[in-house]
C-alpha cells in the first residue's frame, strides 16, 4: 500500500517539475523573441526629439530625456503636461504606437519596420496621402516566404482608401501587431491592406507611381485561363542529349509579364497508403502564375511524359494566382523547367530530360522566346562590353543556328565555325572564369561532333544505296566527308568510334 502511494506521489512530483521546466522555457523563449526594451544612445536621442510635443494617452508630451542603466542600454523619461513623469522602455513605446495611445504631432506616425530591432522611422502621413491619391500604378514586391520573393509586378491602381469602421479589416492587425490603416484597390481586382509601416516602406522605395514610362507594362486586368495544351517531346540540345516537352497555358489576352515572374517549386505531400497504412510521399512540381485566374473548367490530362495528374488549380492562399500542378518522380528530373512567354496569348512551361547523368547543374539551354532571340547565357546582347563577351556570344549564336539546321552537312560545318569562334574567345579571355566557360563549351562540341559525323556519313552512303546507285559518292562530296571523318578521328573517344570511322573512310576511298 505504502509503495503504491509513494509511486503516485513521485509521479505527481515529476509531473510538476516537468511542467515548471516547460513553463520556464516558454517564458524564456518569449522573452528572447520579444521586442527590445533598450536601445543605443544615438537612437534614444533621435527618438526623444521625435516624441516631444506629441501625445501620450491624450496628454501632451512636454519633454523627453534620455537615460541609461548601462553602457549600451538606454531608455526614455518623459515629462507630461499633467505634471507626471514616465519611464518609457522601447517595447512599450512600440505597443503604444500600434494602439494609437502615442501619437506624434503634425500628423505623423512612428513606425518600427523590424519586429526585432529598435530601428524606427517617421511616416509623414500628409505626404503619403498626396502620393497615394496621385498614383496610377503600384509596384508590388513580394515578401519573404513567398515563392515570388523579391520579384515585382506593376499593377494599376483603382482607388486609395483610409479604412473606416465598416471595413472588414478595420482595427485588425498583422502578425507583428501593426494595425491595418489603408486600402489600395487595384484594377486587377486585388486588395492591398497597408499598415503605417507598410506605407512608410512604400514611400521609402517609391512604390507608388504617378507617371509610368511608356516602356513599362502596367497590369490592369488579370489573365483568364482558357485552356492548357500538350507540347510533344523533341530534341532540344543534341550536344548534351537533352530532350524537351512542354505544357502551354493559353490566356484570354497577350501576356505582358516577364518569364521570370512564373517561378516553380517542388512540394512533397505525404498520404497514407490504404493497403499498408504507411505514409507515402508524393512529389508535385508547381508552376505559379501571378495576376491570373481560372473562371471556368480547364481540363488537364492524366499523363504527359514523366508528368502525371497534370491540372490547373486556383491558389487558395493568394489573390489572383493559379498553379500548374503535376505529380513527378524527382529522380527523373535532370533539369529544372523553363518558362517562356509567347506572342500568341500563352505561356509555355518547358520540361527537360537527359540521358547525360553528368549534368549536375542546368546548362545554358538555348531555348528562345522568339526565332530571332539570342540563346540564353551569362551575357545579354545589349550589355556586351569586352572582346571575349562579343566573340563568345557569336559562338553561341552559331551553335543555336546549327541546331536549327536540318541539313546535317551544313550543321556540322556550322559547329566547326563555332569551334573557331570559341578558340578566339579563349584567346581573348581576361580571367579564369571566361576561359573555363569557353573551353567547356568547346569540349562539349568535341564530344558531340564524332557521333554526328559518323551518323552523317552512314546516312549519306545509305541514301545512295536506296537510290539504287553505287555506294561510292561523287568526288566533291566524298572529299568533304573524308575531311569530316579526319576531324572526327582526332576526337573519337572510344575504339568503337575509331573502327566505324576507319570503315567509312575505306568505303569513301
Amino acid at each position: 500500500m505504502w509503495k503504491f502511494l509513494w509511486g503516485k506521489i513521485l509521479n505527481k512530483i515529476t509531473f510538476i517539475l516537468l511542467f515548471s521546466v516547460s513553463l520556464l522555457l516558454k517564458n524564456y523563449s518569449t522573452a528572447y523573441c520579444a521586442f527590445p526594451e533598450y536601445t543605443s544612445r544615438q537612437k534614444a536621442l533621435k527618438l526623444a526629439i521625435v516624441l516631444e510635443n506629441g501625445y501620450f494617452k491624450s496628454i501632451k508630451i512636454l519633454s523627453v530625456f534620455v537615460k541609461n542603466i548601462g553602457q549600451d542600454d538606454y531608455y526614455l523619461q518623459a515629462l507630461l503636461s499633467d505634471g507626471s513623469s514616465r519611464k518609457w522602455l522601447l517595447n512599450r513605446i512600440r505597443e503604444w504606437t500600434q494602439t494609437d495611445e502615442m501619437i506624434l504631432n503634425n500628423n505623423r506616425a512612428l513606425v518600427f519596420p523590424s519586429a526585432s530591432t529598435t530601428d524606427f522611422g517617421v511616416l509623414e502621413k500628409n505626404d503619403f496621402y498626396r502620393t497615394a491619391l496621385n498614383a496610377t500604378a503600384y509596384v508590388k514586391t513580394f515578401g519573404k516566404h513567398d515563392v515570388l520573393e523579391g520579384k515585382s509586378l506593376i499593377l494599376g491602381i483603382l482607388r486609395f482608401r483610409i479604412l473606416q469602421e465598416n471595413d472588414s479589416n478595420y482595427l485588425k492587425t498583422n502578425k507583428h501587431g501593426d494595425r491595418y490603416r489603408y486600402l489600395l484597390e487595384l484594377e486587377n481586382g486585388t486588395h492591398e491592406y497597408l499598415t503605417y509601416t507598410d506605407a512608410f516602406l512604400l514611400m521609402q522605395r517609391s512604390a507608388l507611381l504617378e507617371e509610368v514610362p511608356e516602356t513599362v507594362n502596367v497590369l490592369r486586368k488579370s489573365y483568364k485561363v482558357e485552356e492548357i495544351k500538350k507540347l510533344p517531346l523533341q530534341l532540344e540540345d543534341e550536344l548534351r542529349d537533352i530532350w524537351r516537352f512542354g505544357i502551354e497555358v493559353v490566356f484570354d489576352k497577350p501576356v505582358m509579364t516577364d518569364a521570370d515572374k512564373f517561378p516553380y517549386r517542388l512540394v512533397e505531400l505525404k498520404k497514407k497508403d490504404l493497403s499498408t497504412g504507411r505514409l507515402k510521399s508524393n512529389f508535385f512540381l508547381q508552376i505559379v502564375f501571378p495576376n491570373a485566374e481560372k473562371r471556368k473548367l480547364v481540363k488537364g490530362f492524366i499523363n504527359h511524359e514523366y508528368l502525371h495528374q497534370v491540372k490547373l488549380e486556383t491558389d487558395k492562399e493568394h489573390q489572383k494566382r493559379v498553379i500548374l500542378k503535376a505529380m513527378v518522380d524527382p529522380d527523373l528530373m535532370d533539369l529544372p523547367p523553363y518558362v517562356e512567354v509567347t506572342d500568341r496569348n500563352s505561356v509555355i512551361v518547358n520540361y527537360y530530360s537527359s540521358q547525360n547523368r553528368s549534368l549536375i547543374q542546368p546548362p545554358d539551354l538555348p531555348v528562345t522566346q522568339s526565332p530571332t532571340e539570342v540563346p540564353r547565357s551569362v551575357f545579354t546582347p545589349e550589355k556586351l562590353e569586352t572582346e571575349f563577351e562579343k566573340i563568345y556570344m557569336q559562338a553561341l549564336i552559331l551553335i543555336r543556328n546549327a541546331q536549327k539546321q536540318q541539313n546535317m552537312n551544313l550543321r556540322i560545318n556550322a559547329y566547326f565555325k563555332a569551334l573557331e569562334e570559341l578558340k578566339k574567345a579563349s584567346l581573348s579571355a581576361e580571367n579564369d572564369i571566361q576561359i573555363t566557360q569557353a573551353l567547356n563549351q568547346r569540349d562539349i562540341l568535341l564530344i558531340t561532333l564524332p557521333k554526328l559525323i559518323i551518323r552523317n556519313v552512314q546516312m549519306t552512303i545509305l541514301a545512295k544505296k536506296l537510290d539504287q546507285q553505287e555506294a561510292k559518292v561523287d568526288p566533291e562530296l566524298s572529299s568533304e566527308l573524308l575531311a569530316q571523318l579526319a576531324q572526327a578521328e582526332r576526337y573519337a573517344f572510344n575504339d568503337d568510334q575509331q573502327q566505324k570511322i576507319s570503315s567509312l573512310k575505306n568505303i569513301l576511298r
